[in-house]
């Protein structure tokens, strides 16, 4: 792909998240479902020599991005898919919405190596907050977008699966039919990235460390200070 000239992984790091995103999926490949999940717990050590495979992987994946990636946002990455001038990316299902905005179609989807059989999942939530104003009005919303309607109308846009089961499944493209397929079967993984597995300021510094990783891709230093974060964040190593 590089002789060329395409970009064989797309990267965009400019809100700091995304980076962090990818490796989670790289830690769910090199750990399985219940390795993953033990990180948050204490179950699974940080000093596991798997952690330490999944930078060294992580790391030669950040040789085969974008140069540019720290001036683009995930969306300005996916623009390298549907201009040809990148070829894949791992990235939420927002991306496939993104695609559906830009009338490409010409794109095909995998599970993240080593992923099989694992679904790592978020999920949109809308609530009504203590003491809201217009009460009544926030209620009529909620119940429009818990409602089948408000359910496949919002799903189909976003290119995510809706939580209710009675929805029609004929009604959405082939990408999110394998999803809802996929959620039944698989084992589900928690997203730490998207706020899942792990309390708000334990996802920051995750993040903040694997950020630092990509321009500084130092494996011990990267695992040394993830083992730190586990412990400040109350989870003996």
């Amino acid at each position: 792909m590089k002789e060329k000239g395409i970009t064989p992984f797309a990267l965009g790091t400019k809100d700091g998240w995304e980076a962090a995103h990818i490796f989670e999926t790289v830690l769910i490949g090199k750990l399985g479902a219940e390795g993953y999940k033990g990180l948050w717990t204490g179950k699974t050590k940080w000093s596991d020599p798997k952690v330490t495979e999944a930078l060294e992987t992580f790391k030669k994946m950040l040789t085969y991005v974008n140069s540019d990636h720290s001036a683009r946002t995930w969306d300005e990455a996916c623009a390298l898919i549907v201009d040809g001038s990148a070829a894949m990316t791992i990235m939420g299902d927002w991306a496939v919405g993104y695609f559906y905005a830009k009338g490409f179609n010409d794109f095909g989807w995998t599970l993240a190596p080593g992923n099989a059989g694992i679904f790592d999942a978020l999920s949109d939530s809308f609530g009504l907050p203590k003491g809201a104003k217009n009460r009544n009005n926030v209620i009529a919303f909620l119940k429009v977008l818990g409602s089948k309607e408000g359910q496949e109308a919002f799903n189909l846009k976003k290119a995510s699966i809706p939580a209710r089961t009675d929805v029609d499944k004929t009604k959405f493209p082939a990408y999110q039919r394998s999803c809802m397929e996929d959620w039944l079967k698989h084992k589900i993984v928690p997203s730490v990235m998207h706020g899942a597995a792990a309390s708000e300021g334990w996802v920051t510094e995750f993040k903040d460390v694997i950020s630092l990783f990509v321009v500084r891709p130092d494996v011990k230093t990267t695992q040394k200070a993830l083992i730190n974060v586990a412990i400040k964040n109350g989870v003996k190593q």
